[in-house]
């Protein structure tokens, strides 16, 4: 078999150049924009998204999609990312923090009510 070089998930957005300022925020970079469609990256790893502007939030509210990025170092990013999540609403942004399944995360809400989940696995239980 081929090795597999990265899985990028394809967002399906209904507001490109929202979901583009979103992410460009948080550090993404563009790299190709064409029409509706665009491709972003966060250190190598990338995000396609489509804007279909008749997307709708499903009656609950409730997200659709969860988009999980693993990095090497979740405090310096977080760290980095600091000044981003300050300026986001309260209600978009979850706390760094350490999770039962082993996995020190904390989550940012796109846009469109979706997900954005930032995380790496935790050997051991840090105190910060």
């Amino acid at each position: 078999m081929t090795a597999v070089h990265q899985i990028t998930p394809f967002l399906h957005v209904p507001d490109l150049q929202e979901a583009l300022a979103f992410f460009c925020k948080l550090g993404f970079e563009l790299r190709f924009r064409e029409s509706n469609y665009a491709y972003i990256e966060l250190a190598g790893c990338g995000l396609r998204l489509l804007e279909e502007p008749a997307r709708r939030l499903t009656a609950d509210g409730k997200a659709r999609v969860a988009v999980y990025i693993d990095v090497a170092d979740i405090d310096a990013l977080h760290d980095e990312l600091a000044p981003a999540l300050a300026s986001l609403p309260g209600d978009r942004v979850e706390p760094l923090m350490n999770r039962p399944w082993r996995q020190r995360e904390f989550q940012v809400r796109m846009p469109d009510g979706d997900w954005l989940t930032f995380g790496a696995a935790v050997t051991t239980d840090p105190v910060r």
